[in-house]
């Protein structure tokens, strides 16, 4: 069984990635490939060429901090960003999907899972979802950014609303991570379940 799992920027996706990994599901992690994809030379040049010359730090390796200033900054080449690497993970996604089995359970951790149309390759998409307020101070924190910038690229992504709609299971991540450790505990059973049947 294919799961996606998903959440606005600073959500806590990544919290509910890690409590499923640690009891043994295998995790494949949109973030990770498109990291990988942005140490590739090919993938550097195309971002130089169709975005910006200024994207690359003192050690000439992919600066993520410039380019999201740049691309949050600019709605077209946040889409022309979003061109390059998006066909190449879904790639990637697709070969997982291929070569998996019915019964395991796996999960594809990605952040814009219904933007790019990821959702698709899944059996069921959970949401991670916490109150606006709350996801740009963690955002703030975790990236080290400005507020105004918290929330230009917290509005870059698709409404929460919509997320909802278009998910199966939905959690609230507003509290401890003990709440959340026993809502993922519950959802993992019922999947458990689901696979046995």
């Amino acid at each position: 069984m294919i799961i996606g799992l998903t959440g606005g920027i600073a959500s806590g996706k990544s919290t509910v990635s890690n409590i499923l990994n640690k009891i043994g599901i295998k995790i494949v992690d949109a973030d990770k490939i498109s990291k990988e994809l942005s140490n590739r030379e090919d993938v550097i040049k195309e971002i130089q060429e169709k975005i910006s010359m200024d994207v690359l730090n003192d050690e000439n390796k992919l600066d993520r901090i410039k380019l999201k200033n740049i691309v949050f900054n600019n709605k077209e080449k946040l889409n022309i960003l979003n061109e390059i690497f998006h066909p190449k993970i879904r790639e990637e996604f697709k070969k997982i999907k291929l070569n998996s089995h019915k019964r395991d359970i796996i999960i594809f951790d990605v952040p814009l899972l219904f933007e790019t149309g990821m959702y698709k390759l899944c059996d069921k998409n959970i949401l991670v979802y916490v109150d606006k307020d709350i996801q740009i101070n963690r955002l703030m924190l975790r990236d080290n950014i400005t507020k105004e910038l918290a929330e230009k690229i917290i509005n870059s992504q698709m409404s929460l609303e919509e997320k909802k709609e278009k998910s199966d299971i939905l959690i609230n991540n507003n509290k401890t991570i003990e709440e959340l450790e026993i809502k993922v505990m519950k959802i993992y059973n019922i999947l458990l379940k689901e696979i046995e049947e």
